[in-house]
């Protein structure tokens, strides 16, 4: 079996508390309809004045090459 993989880069620095933006959830539907499988997420973490802070997150998508 092979397989095909993609890692997206997310931009979480604009978020609020209520969440993941509705684009990112679009874009993941949009991927899932190409055959592309969630894996996981890895969050991107940031020192800054008054502590820590996710900056971001990857994403981690793969589908079977046939």
């Amino acid at each position: 079996m092979h397989w095909d993989y993609k890692v997206v880069y997310i931009d979480a620095t604009g978020w609020t508390w209520s969440g993941l933006p509705n684009d990112v959830n679009e874009q993941f539907d949009k991927w899932g309809a190409m055959g592309w499988e969630f894996v996981r997420t890895e969050p991107i973490i940031r020192r800054g004045w008054t502590g820590t802070y996710t900056a971001g997150i990857l994403a981690f998508f793969k589908r079977q090459i046939t």
